[in-house]
């Protein structure tokens, strides 16, 4: 059966907006807010596609239809990877460790990791693809990132375990791995313009290595300050 893969940057999260449905489509959605979607979704329904949909972020009404199969889990203490595992009984399971890593799930991705048997330096390994894969989405468009997000997802899609990438030198790990490290520094070596207790405000500059690293450098200091987070 033939599919179509749609998918954009990380503020890209009107997706459905991008599907045109017939009758007798199966589509699937991951990761965007059903509220943000739900004309899409709705439009979907309508002319008889099947709608499987799994997603953490604000719901808002979710359609009472027979070929609507929503997965919605709120706990801010979850991700979309996490129930997808659970739906497929962790059949992928360090994927999606690796996926609540990358989320910024850092406890609980710990707590999965060290059930699993992995020991620390997996656990770094895992943490550390998960979290280049979020630095991917980030950008104002697909211009701005290393990797199309449909690509670096079929690129990955090869490796049944993450650490495969680990072991193929060719793999996307490396080039983003060489490529965060780089934005980072830049980012790094900002000095807040004001900081206080509460409060500390960074002004990157207006370029495409800003936007990629914004996302993970503000899990950063979300992490390295978490107190800030409180106010």
């Amino acid at each position: 059966m033939a599919s179509t893969l749609i998918t954009g940057v990380k503020r890209d999260i009107t997706l459905l907006d991008n599907v045109t449905p017939l009758d007798g489509d199966h589509i699937t959605v991951l990761d965007i807010s059903m509220e943000k979607n739900l004309i899409g979704l709705k439009k979907a329904l309508e002319v008889g596609a099947e709608v499987f949909y799994a997603d953490h972020h604000r719901s808002g009404e979710i359609p009472n239809s027979p070929q609507l199969d929503a997965h919605i889990d709120l706990d801010p203490n979850t991700c979309t990877s996490l129930i997808i595992d659970d739906y497929l009984q962790g059949q992928h399971h360090t994927w999606a460790i690796t996926a609540a890593y990358g989320d910024n799930l850092i406890a609980k991705a710990e707590e999965l990791a060290i059930k699993a048997g992995f020991d620390e330096e997996q656990r770094a390994f895992l943490k550390e693809l998960g979290t280049l894969i979020n630095y991917n989405g980030y950008g104002a468009s697909v211009d701005d990132l290393h990797f199309d997000p449909a690509k670096l997802y079929q690129a990955l899609y090869q490796y049944t375990s993450p650490f495969e990438a680990k072991n193929d030198l060719n793999s996307p790990y490396y080039a983003l791995k060489q490529a965060y490290e780089a934005d980072l520094a830049d980012a790094l070596a900002i000095q807040p313009t004001h900081e206080s207790e509460s409060l500390a405000v960074y002004e990157l500059k207006d370029t495409a290595g800003s936007r990629r690293i914004s996302g993970v450098y503000g899990n950063l200091l979300a992490n390295q300050t978490p107190i800030r987070m409180r106010f």
